[in-house]
């Protein structure tokens, strides 16, 4: 009898109420949202008197971030609890679901296990399998109302499209015609965005969209409160990840990833927050944590295979929390374009490494210029009207970046070449090398390996090329130091037997750019490798120094690959010599024969048309995240 009790201690909730039941949970989620639009959270935000009410009988986050700027990655590592690069679930939108880890399932599943009814109304988005178990409803009709006994504890999540970017999809028309409830002129600007009418315009347009928001959280409040369980239930308000002005969804910046998060505590479980009412919360959270916070508020064992740790719940020390101080993050794939930056926030201070720097940040993406705010942008760019902070969206990044963010907020002074801050720059640098190297992070084998051959299991797949992953990262890494120092390491990596090795090298040298000139002779070598991505990264190194045009090599890969994603890849390189190379090289799509044509690649080839956004022939439109 006693090991029976003991047993069911162990797996079952023990902090329940004095009934029998734990908490209920909501979680309200605004989507394309960073924190930076809502004066809760920045003085340059619009008032959100529900939301605040929400803080005065709870926490605010001040720290709170998407481990990734962008919804599908964003969304799958808040039902994991995992870091996306880790298991397979890092590139948006997924060409192939990954398989959960071995052993884990998505924690609204545990929460099920142990006796509540979860809701999800409505949107998944998953870049991973999602498993069984773990909705009692998902739906446009999903409530917890519709819990078959009114005693039982719930967790419902309720998503919000009226702050998405594609609420910024308006017409010529609509911007003369239509106008904002919030005043333009008076509407602040970031630094890095030209100050024009249209930009005005479309700033003050997406705060009412966040006052909509804000209604849509005093409606979720008072249906509870009609319910009889307002203080019954925790209430989680935040943004599924950044944005949506122009170099914020997609990209790395805090404009990306620093989200809002608020908490009400409900007054019968309070006991489960060290912390007042009121209370602001400086630790750095993120959304690898607030499955595990779930579970811990519950009172259910966190699963080991979690990367997340908790920041409520019982034994949680606020103390503890608010030493927290970094985070990690991570940009991919966003549809059909393709980079991959890594970033490590200590502090005030941001670590950004660049590890194709050579694409601009204004690389196209057919749906982030379907904004006019985009399209106004690059066109002021090409009529050089823009000033210094303003140009660096559409010019070459820097291999690395650092930024004060409490002196430069819009992250636009890097600090990286400056001698007084080369402690600091090395210290983050080592930083993150050892948290790609630990996870380990998949990022580093192109899309195309992963799609054949890691997404049945890419947890394992990652373990078992785990020294192969260090060192692709040392091939990458080549590039932060001067072409005199890794001369011989770099051609010995160009001429390596394991090709995702030559594929970085080749990478590294079209990140020297010029400074890598002497090895054009050996990168000639491997036009012809058997490898077509090695192919692929050779031909866009000798294009970005003037030896040669590419376009055979690029024509040649794309008619020969059977794989979807290595075909996207391709096409991402085409589209950046086109628009941004050194000497601009169209690629005429009236020469491809191309053996594939999935999404993505069609979105590619729409655009070299001159037509990025028709609708697909017999195919759905595919609903942007």
């Amino acid at each position: 009898m006693m090991k029976f009790l003991a047993l069911f201690l162990c797996f079952s909730p023990f902090f329940l109420s004095a009934e029998g039941k734990g908490p209920n949970f909501v979680w309200i989620v605004s989507e394309d949202n960073s924190k930076h639009y809502l004066k809760l959270f920045d003085e340059r935000g619009t008032e959100t008197p529900n939301i605040a009410k929400l803080a005065e009988n709870g926490l605010i986050f001040s720290r709170a971030f998407s481990n990734a700027p962008v919804c599908s990655v964003a969304r799958t590592t808040l039902a994991t609890g995992c870091y996306a690069p880790r298991i397979g679930t890092h590139y948006h939108r997924r060409s192939k679901l990954a398989e959960m880890p071995e052993g884990l399932k998505m924690f609204a599943a545990y929460l099920r296990d142990a006796g509540y009814y979860t809701t999800n109304n409505s949107k998944k988005d998953y870049n991973a399998v999602e498993g069984t178990g773990v909705w009692d409803e998902s739906s446009g009709k999903a409530d917890w109302r519709n819990r078959p006994k009114p005693e039982q504890s719930f967790f419902h999540m309720q998503s919000h499209g009226e702050s998405h970017e594609g609420r910024l999809h308006f017409s010529e028309e609509q911007y003369k015609t239509q106008k904002t409830e919030t005043d333009p002129a008076t509407t602040p600007l970031q630094e890095y965005f030209p100050d024009t009418d249209l930009f005005r315009y479309t700033a003050a347009k997406y705060r009412d969209d966040h006052k909509k928001i804000d209604n849509i959280v005093g409606k979720t409040v008072e249906k509870l409160r009609e319910d009889g369980l307002l203080e019954d239930t925790f209430i989680f308000y935040f943004g599924d990840h950044g944005g949506v002005l122009p170099r914020s969804k997609g990209y790395i910046y805090e404009s990306g990833v620093h989200v809002p998060l608020v908490v009400r505590v409900p007054e019968k479980w309070k006991h489960l927050v060290d912390a007042q009412r009121g209370d602001t919360v400086n630790g750095f959270v993120s959304f690898i944590d607030f499955g595990p916070t779930l579970l811990k508020l519950a009172g259910l064992e966190v699963p080991k295979q979690m990367d997340g740790v908790p920041f409520l719940g019982n034994g949680v020390s606020m103390d503890e929390v608010n030493k927290r101080d970094t985070v990690f993050s991570h940009a991919d794939r966003f549809d059909e374009k393709y980079d991959m930056v890594r970033a490590v926030r200590i502090g005030k201070w941001k670590y950004i490494r660049n590890y194709q720097p050579f694409y601009p940040d204004g690389l196209q993406n057919n749906y982030r210029y379907k904004m006019l705010a985009y399209q106004e942008w690059r066109t002021l760019f090409k009529e050089r009207k823009l000033g210094s902070s303003q140009r660096l969206f559409f010019e070459a990044k820097q291999v690395e970046a650092l930024y004060d963010l409490e002196s430069d907020p819009d992250e636009v002074n890097n600090l990286a070449g400056e001698s007084a801050h080369q402690d600091r720059l090395m210290a983050m640098r080592e930083t993150l090398q050892e948290k790609v190297k630990s996870l380990p992070d998949l990022g580093f084998f192109p899309e195309s390996v992963l799609y054949d051959e890691a997404m049945n299991n890419p947890v394992e797949f990652g373990r078992k090329n785990r020294d192969r992953i260090a060192q692709m990262l040392e091939a990458a890494d080549l590039a932060l130091q001067s072409y005199e120092e890794i001369e011989e390491s770099l051609e010995e990596a160009l001429g390596s037997s394991d090709p995702m090795i030559r594929y970085w090298a080749a990478n590294t040298c079209t990140s020297l750019g010029e400074a890598a000139s002497d090895m054009v002779e050996k990168a000639e070598t491997l036009l012809k490798d058997e490898n077509l991505l090695v192919r692929v990264k050779t031909a866009e190194f000798l294009a970005e120094v003037k030896q040669q045009d590419p376009r055979s090599t690029f024509t040649e890969v794309l008619n020969t690959t059977q794989n979807p994603v290595e075909a996207l890849i391709t096409l991402n390189s085409v589209v950046y010599l086109q628009d941004h190379g050194a000497i601009s090289y169209p690629l005429d799509p009236a020469n491809l024969k191309m053996k594939v044509d999935d999404g993505e690649v069609y979105r590619r080839i729409a655009y070299l048309n001159g037509n990025p956004n028709p609708p697909k022939p017999g195919k759905k439109k595919k609903k942007k995240g």
